[in-house]
């Protein structure tokens, strides 16, 4: 074999090296430290406000906070029917509130906890949500729209319109699959909602 061959074959081997190297590395890097979720979609029947005067109007608490703890982390709840059939599901996020924007007159002026029911939960690697509702982020200061249950207990209303984070719009203010059209109509809602309550 001649010195250019030779040259020819030690050097596609040191291509082909480092392209198995950099394949493995690159498949490496590309597992999450987190698991893939599947994400579980279902709809409801619910009231929805597109515009920030309506939805303050009906919305009972209007809080800044932010959640205390990673999504996983926190209280899962998700009942079945006797045949095993799902009933119902929700998050129970701890919050801490940073100043209150509206409140019903029993809410104490000077609170700064309170447990958020959120539509969505998870179970194993799957996450179930409510209209693409997409959860808290820890430690994300939001405008949070809330209305109290029957039970006592505040639950965020309004879908994805009912939190707006004062960060901007991040990636968990929406689904991914979100259209153009859909964030565009985040962004002018929550336009209005840091203009109503002076957080410019």
């Amino acid at each position: 074999m001649s010195f250019f061959k030779k040259k020819v074959v030690l050097v596609s081997l040191f291509v082909l090296a480092i392209s198995a190297s950099a394949i493995a590395y690159a498949n490496d890097q590309s597992k999450p430290d987190v698991p893939i979720h599947k994400v579980v979609n279902l709809s409801a029947n619910s009231l929805t406000f597109h515009e920030i005067d309506k939805l303050d109007a009906f919305a009972e608490l209007i809080v800044i906070g932010y959640a205390t703890e990673d999504f996983r982390d926190r209280e899962h709840v998700i009942t079945a029917f006797d045949d095993g059939t799902m009933q119902s599901f929700h998050t129970n996020t701890n919050s801490k509130i940073e100043k209150i924007l509206k409140k019903p007159d029993d809410f104490p002026s000077d609170q700064n906890e309170l447990p958020i029911i959120e539509p969505v939960s998870i179970e194993g690697d799957v996450i179930y949500t409510v209209d693409d509702y997409v959860e808290l982020q820890k430690g994300d200061e939001s405008v949070l729209f809330l209305m109290r249950n029957s039970y006592g207990d505040y639950g965020l209303i309004n879908d994805n319109l009912g939190k707006f984070s004062l960060e901007g719009i991040t990636q968990y203010s929406l689904p991914q699959s979100s259209t153009v059209e859909e964030l565009s109509e985040y962004e002018t809602f929550r336009d209005s909602v840091m203009e109503k309550y002076h957080l410019n």
